[in-house]
């Protein structure tokens, strides 16, 4: 699903306002320092849109077009924001530098003990380390979180040096608002989960050794969730389960009639291995549903390509309907003997007559997924589907516009949202 237009314009339109504000007191005949303040304001700004594109909320996302499609642009933005953060003592290092090389060494120096400069510098700092951490993609998910709410911090930071060098502006008034609005909401509605569903583990089920499926029966109204979404899921305590805590989120693999949800979850973590012990009684706090994948689907030919547990949304869809369309799913997988939900995909296979499935046994080389693919007939006039790990989506969709299916035939969605 695209972006839709109308949010993308009101958020970059929120992110322009304290900017907008204070242009109109800003001087041309002091090109130097107009450009650098105005940089600063349009950086907070930037930052302080973004934050709202962090929020977790169901009807925002869908309004956004999906988290997926929030959270790139939500990455963009404050990228876009640390570099006008960075431009803004650069310029104002030009309009000082041709008054007086100690004048500019007194306002910009880091090592000036004055609070305008230290919180300015403060921020700074934090900012490009918050910002380098988005894109260490190894680094443990604690610990990345960890060093991501620090540009919170920074942002704290930033607004004290606005204040020191203009008082309570308009603008500064607009940033603080944007700031509070978002940081609460995220804290409060996600990660707190007073936003959230109470459900309860009914059954749990083990299809392979690495894998969990457990069904959750609703507590109170449930969500209504579509085959092919996802949910954030925080699993607590049971009478001999000690829970992680943590939203974390996990595709729906069954939607049942009564409301009761399936996820079936794989040990890729220190929580996801926890949950492997997972017993009945467990209480679950569940957000959502998020995600586009598999909805609004064309009415055309598809190649389905589910890699390990990236089957999930396919398999939630089977469950609930018959495809009525011709629909290759081919099954990527790891394991030569014992293959999770195998039996169960022969099944669809045989009863429904407009779906093949092939089971694959691959490891990291995905040369015999591209054999499979090159068997397929008319394969560039067919819609595609993929879930699994990013390195294989990333491979696959190059391979598949190599040969000739134009990029907006291809479809996938990520549910690590770094």
């Amino acid at each position: 699903m695209k972006t839709a237009v109308v949010p993308v314009i009101w958020i970059i339109c929120v992110a322009l306002l304290p900017a907008w504000l204070v242009a109109p007191a800003l001087s041309m005949d002091e090109p130097g320092l107009s450009l650098g303040l105005l940089a600063g304001w349009l950086g907070m700004g930037m930052i302080a849109a973004s934050l709202l594109l962090m929020v977790r909320e169901p009807l925002w996302a869908s309004w956004f077009g999906g988290l997926q499609r929030m959270y790139q642009w939500h990455h963009a933005m404050g990228v876009v924001g640390y570099l006008l953060l960075l431009a803004h003592p650069l310029l104002l290092a030009y309009h000082y530098l041709q008054l007086d090389a100690e004048i500019a060494w007194e306002y910009l120096s880091p090592f000036n003990p004055q609070a305008t400069n230290s919180l300015g510098w403060a921020a700074l700092l934090i900012f490009t380390l918050g910002l380098a951490v988005t894109f260490v993609s190894r680094l443990p998910y604690g610990l990345w979180r960890r060093l991501h709410v620090s540009l919170a911090v920074a942002m704290g930071l930033g607004l004290g040096h606005a204040w020191f060098v203009s008082g309570f502006s308009n603008s500064l008034w607009m940033v603080v608002l944007l700031t509070i609005v978002s940081v609460g909401w995220r804290l409060l509605r996600a990660d707190r989960g007073m936003g959230a569903r109470p459900y309860e583990v009914s059954q749990v089920y083990h299809p392979a050794a690495h894998i969990t499926e457990t069904i959750l029966k609703p507590l109170a109204k449930p969500l209504l969730v579509a085959p092919g979404q996802f949910v954030s899921a925080a699993f607590f305590e049971g009478p001999y389960f000690q829970g992680c805590g943590d939203f974390h989120p996990y595709t729906v693999s069954q939607v049942a009639e009564d409301g009761s949800l399936t996820l079936s979850i794989k040990a890729l973590g220190a929580c996801t291995q926890h949950i492997q012990s997972l017993q009945p009684g467990v209480a679950v706090r569940l957000q959502g549903p998020y995600g586009t994948f598999l909805l609004n689907r064309p009415v055309a030919s598809e190649v389905w390509i589910a890699a390990g547990i990236g089957l999930t949304p396919f398999l939630a869809l089977l469950r609930s309907q018959s495809v009525m369309q011709q629909t290759d799913l081919i099954y990527v997988h790891r394991e030569s003997e014992h293959i999770p939900y195998q039996s169960e995909l022969q099944r669809f296979a045989i009863e429904q007559k407009h779906l093949t499935f092939y089971s694959l046994t691959m490891e990291t080389d995905p040369s015999p997924l591209f054999a499979w693919l090159e068997k397929i007939d008319r394969l560039n006039e067919k819609q595609v589907y993929l879930c699994g790990p990013p390195p294989l989506m990333l491979k696959t969709t190059q391979w598949l516009q190599q040969h000739g299916v134009p990029r907006q035939q291809i479809h996938f969605e990520q549910f690590d949202f770094r």
